[in-house]
């Protein structure tokens, strides 16, 4: 399903009643008709503005928006200067917590990198790709990360098939090795820029697992990489 809401479209609608059925209404206004308009929740955020989380779904997936009332007016997003905070974006981010957390908590350990195993220090877990760029940059800071705090990476490639057969061969590998370091040599040998895939070395079968593993935290919320997300927030 497209992306359906435009904030500026949301932001210029100023006068109207912000009960569940009139924001029903304004968001069935701009979609096709297959897809379906409901109120998850109404959450007050300051006084009397509330946060309203809008479901559209349509027969094969669904996603989240969050808008902002007061009265008869609404808001694409409150921010706190005070704070520096965006409440959709806090919102958003508890939103994707709990939908990952489903997942995460029945997550074979085989599907888990882990680096670090200090109890003193949180723990984070990162989602990545071997052929981002972003995510290439994040592991080459990765001991310094490790000073600081534990890494699980769960490999959710946003590129096709090359990154999901090296996410394969990156899980393989690991799965023998001894030590942090040697994970991490592994990882940097498959996310190097000029890495290649033997041909052949990877089967359909096990390109297809990969697929499956990934599209588990895409329908989760997971939109991007590298993302990094508490995993004190996953398994509470």
């Amino acid at each position: 399903m497209k992306k359906i809401i435009i904030a500026s479209l949301v932001a210029s609608s100023f006068a109207f009643g912000a009960s569940d059925e009139q924001i029903k209404g304004f968001y069935s206004q701009m979609l096709p008709p297959n897809v379906k308009v409901s109120i998850d929740e109404r959450i007050k955020v300051q006084d009397d503005v509330e946060a309203i989380v809008v479901k559209l779904s349509d027969d094969k997936v669904s996603e989240s928006d969050v808008i902002f009332t007061k009265g008869d007016f609404v808001f694409p997003d409150v921010i706190d200067l005070k704070e520096g905070k965006s409440y959709k974006s806090e919102i958003n981010n508890k939103m994707t917590d709990k939908k990952v957390s489903v997942v995460y908590k029945n997550e074979s350990k085989e599907n888990i990198i882990s680096l670090g195993n200090d109890s003193k220090k949180p723990t984070k877990v990162m989602f990545s790709d071997p052929e981002c760029p972003y995510c290439r940059a994040e592991l080459a800071q990765i001991e310094k990360h490790l000073k600081t705090e534990n890494i699980k990476i769960i490999l959710t490639p946003v590129h096709d098939i090359s990154s999901l057969e090296k996410s394969h061969l990156i899980y393989k590998e690991i799965a023998t090795a001894k030590s942090d370091s040697d994970k991490v040599k592994i990882l940097r040998k498959y996310f190097a820029e000029d890495a290649k895939v033997p041909e052949n070395s990877v089967s359909e079968k096990e390109v297809a697992k990969m697929n499956e593993l990934r599209q588990k935290y895409f329908s989760a919320g997971i939109r991007s990489v590298p993302k990094y997300l508490d995993e004190a927030n996953l398994i509470k």
